[in-house]
């Protein structure tokens, strides 16, 4: 018996479909994780520039946009036990270049934008607090890394009772084995998978809807 086979005999895997209201999730899309000599590799460019993509379609349709990033205010002293795993992030100060957002996908005025101290895009944030501020049901998850700070956005996601959509073309992992495993896992339990392509037509029929 397959691991597939296993997940089907239990009944994982079921999708969510779509609710009534969407917006945009794009996660630590920074500079730093665009390089793979510092945070980066494997798909996270090919995601941010499928991101870019999605985004220009998200603000033709008027699709609430949120961007987080992750940055330490002293050294890593705030990323607690998060800076012993992962020295690296010590070096993401908010004005490194390497904590910057990539240009293609950095945050227009009006949009959402926060910084975060762990994976989850809501651990100590008031993303939630916006998003039902929104009236928003359902999210559309990009970013990176997709076995990290988009599988733990995703979880939080779904303990929030929103529908996350993880957009498969658009989040990037620095190694293929653990982005392939958490896209797997996360299809099975928490979220619904989407293509680019399936994400802008929802976009547009969710627009064509609200303007019926």
């Amino acid at each position: 018996m397959s691991d597939l086979d296993i997940f089907k005999t239990q009944n994982f895997g079921s999708r969510l479909g779509f609710g009534k209201k969407s917006a945009l999730l794009i996660i630590d899309f920074q500079v730093g994780f665009s390089k793979s000599d510092v945070l980066g590799g494997y798909n996270i460019n090919d995601a941010i520039a499928n991101t870019a993509i999605l985004l220009k379609t998200a603000r033709e349709n008027n699709v609430p946009v949120a961007h987080v990033r992750v940055a330490t205010e002293c050294d890593g002293s705030d990323f607690l036990t998060f800076a012993l795993k992962v020295p690296a992030m010590k070096a993401l100060t908010p004005d490194a270049p390497d904590a910057q957002f990539v240009d293609s996908v950095k945050p227009a005025p009006g949009e959402f934008v926060t910084l975060k101290k762990h994976s989850s895009a809501f651990f100590g944030t008031n993303l939630a607090s916006w998003l039902a501020f929104k009236g928003v049901d359902t999210l559309f998850i990009t970013g990176c890394t997709t076995s990290g700070c988009v599988r733990a956005s995703v979880n939080d996601a779904s303990a929030y009772g929103l529908r996350p959509m993880v957009v498969v073309d658009c989040v990037g992992d620095r190694a293929q084995g653990p982005h392939e495993s958490s896209l797997f896992d996360m299809g099975q339990k928490y979220a619904d998978l989407l293509s680019l392509e399936e994400t802008i037509a929802h976009f547009a029929r969710e627009t064509e809807c609200a303007e019926a």
